[in-house]
């Protein structure tokens, strides 16, 4: 293990064998560090959190800190860090608020410089956040999913697998899957480049264009329109989108953009 002599280490930590440290960090007491990781200057790693195999955590990011909420008041719990997880400059992850509760990265997620998740925040796998992009405390983000730079996500919204973001976005509702949302958070088009490059079949991406048709452009309720795609045809695609819609919201679905109206979600013609 190259561990820099500046370094700070509690003796409770557990740290594998395989890990480099670097300079001035900080690791205290409860932290978990697993084979292969990379910590570079002044990392400070603190609270239950564990981090798994093969991440890499660059100079200032702050890891497991106590959440930014009055209610908490010092109670066990968690922050996870999924494997192969790249965590940049002065990025800041605040574990969970409630006692025993966590705040989750997936694996092979990718924070850039000065972005946030906050506390109790479920990210799924192979997600980004772009510089400066923040979530509030309770957002749950779905697998591969962007984030653009200095876009914020208003606390308890889910955004949904393989959405996008715009940057400077500001996301007080929730997102569908494979949604492109624009800068008023609301559904500005399709994540096509996305999907093609999920390597999605063309059927299930017309499926999800149809779907959006009948959600966004039917002029029908969230409720009558995700009735009717219940009795729709369905592949993969529009399952994952009708599931998100029937499951619990607390913030409600972002709606079709204003901007956009009188025109096709897809941005191609019918």
């Amino acid at each position: 293990m190259a561990i820099h002599p500046t370094a700070i280490i509690n003796p409770k930590a557990e740290i594998d064998t395989t890990v480099e440290v670097g300079p001035f960090c900080v690791i205290d007491a409860n932290v978990r560090v697993h084979a292969g990781c990379k910590l570079f200057q002044g990392v400070y790693l603190t609270g239950w959190t564990e981090i798994a195999k093969n991440c890499v955590i660059h100079p200032g990011a702050i890891v497991g800190h106590e959440p930014q909420d009055t209610k908490y008041t010092g109670e066990r719990t968690y922050c996870r860090i999924g494997e192969g997880t790249v965590i940049r400059e002065y990025a800041t992850i605040h574990r969970g608020t409630e006692p025993e509760s966590a705040t989750t990265i997936g694996d092979h997620c990718f924070l850039l410089a000065g972005s946030h998740v906050g506390h109790n925040c479920k990210v799924g796998q192979h997600t980004t956040l772009v510089n400066g992009a923040v979530l509030g405390g309770h957002v749950e983000i779905g697998d591969h999913v962007m984030m653009g730079g200095l876009s914020g996500v208003h606390q308890f919204v889910r955004i949904g697998a393989m959405a996008i973001v715009a940057g400077f976005g500001r996301v007080t509702q929730d997102v569908v899957p494979f949604a492109m949302v624009g800068v008023d958070g609301r559904i500005a088009g399709l994540n096509r480049i996305g999907m093609r490059r999920a390597n999605i079949e063309r059927e299930d991406q017309r499926a999800v264009r149809e779907a959006y048709r009948v959600l966004f452009e039917s002029g029908l309720s969230m409720q009558e329109a995700s009735e009717t795609l219940s009795k729709m045809d369905r592949k993969p695609t529009t399952d994952r989108i009708l599931e998100f819609v029937l499951a619990e919201s607390k913030r409600g679905i972002a709606g079709k953009s204003k901007s956009s109206k009188g025109q096709p979600l897809d941005g191609e013609p019918d």
